[in-house]
């Protein structure tokens, strides 16, 4: 009696035929010559490997975010690429039939090549930023002015380029806040021109006070962390 492993392919589809028909696997080991746990694990395999291949080209649950969906969610992130995965979450969601998660928007994401990236909230500063005014890139006119009432006035040696010293930056970003917070969103330059200069006329007198009353602590801060990150 010849084994499975000894069983050609022929053998093999004799005794899965044979079966089939209806034979039962004392007379298809009989008629193919073979053991009876020969025919019993060749059928089996058999009947294992269609089903497998039946159920290939329908396994698994369908696609909650599908091609179309996909080219939305790329336009979302297209649209405003600081948005998070919970606000690209709730657009997709926005007037659609059936919801999906955060994580299945992450997930198609990283499917699409779109990775999420954590955000600097200081700024970056390098070796001439730390060193004195003498390397700073100030305007002529102005170091001229400078030198023309050096009596009147002391120029600190403080950090070239130094954000934590320049409080427009604070307000820059006042700025950014403001309009990010408009809806609906400005649709093209002249509109985020409008919104800018709307912003900018609209900010609390305080705001600038409190900038101009934080100078002294921005300029020991900056001292003591030896014209690094202050805080600030």
């Amino acid at each position: 009696m010849q084994k499975r492993s000894d069983l050609s392919d022929v053998q093999k589809g004799m005794i899965t035929g044979f079966r089939a028909k209806g034979g039962s696997i004392s007379e298809t080991a009989n008629f193919v010559n073979c053991s009876r746990a020969a025919v019993v694990k060749v059928y089996r395999a058999w009947q294992y490997g269609t089903i497998q291949n039946q159920r290939c080209g329908t396994c698994g649950a369908p696609r909650a975010i599908d091609d179309r969906g996909e080219r939305r969610l790329r336009r979302c992130v297209r649209a405003n690429r600081r948005a998070t995965v919970e606000q690209l979450t709730a657009q997709m969601n926005q007037g659609a039939t059936k919801s999906v998660s955060s994580t299945t928007v992450q997930r198609t994401l990283l499917r699409m090549g779109l990775h999420s990236i954590r955000l600097v909230n200081a700024p970056m500063l390098t070796a001439v930023h730390r060193q004195d005014n003498v390397r700073c890139r100030t305007a002529c006119s102005v170091c001229a002015w400078f030198e023309e009432h050096q009596d009147e006035f002391t120029v600190l040696p403080w950090p070239a380029n130094s954000p934590d010293l320049n409080p427009i930056e604070n307000l820059w970003d006042h700025l950014d806040r403001v309009v990010r917070a408009m809806d609906p969103q400005p649709c093209n330059l002249a509109q985020l021109a409008t919104a800018l200069e709307s912003a900018w006329l609209n900010i609390p007198v305080n705001t600038f006070r409190n900038l101009i009353d934080s100078l002294p602590a921005r300029l020991a801060a900056v001292r003591s962390a030896k014209g690094g990150y202050s805080g600030f």
